[in-house]
């Protein structure tokens, strides 16, 4: 009884590490962007806005509810 518990609990605490979030893979996208503008001698691009500004945006354009 005693295992199983210890088990169910460790297998809790990792299933949390497993969660991606839209926001965190937002700001992937975004410094990934920004790392491949920097030593390319290119003028960088318009850069994204942030995240809350993405939302805000997306929010506008599609009324219906998620």
């Amino acid at each position: 009884m005693n295992k199983a518990l210890i088990a169910l609990t460790l297998l809790g605490g990792l299933s949390g590490c497993g969660l991606i979030s839209t926001q965190g893979v937002y700001d992937e996208i975004r410094a990934q962007e920004r790392a491949k503008a920097v030593g390319s001698g290119t003028a960088p691009g318009t850069p994204l806005p942030s995240y809350d500004q993405y939302q805000k945006e997306r929010s506008v354009l599609s009324p219906e509810p998620r």
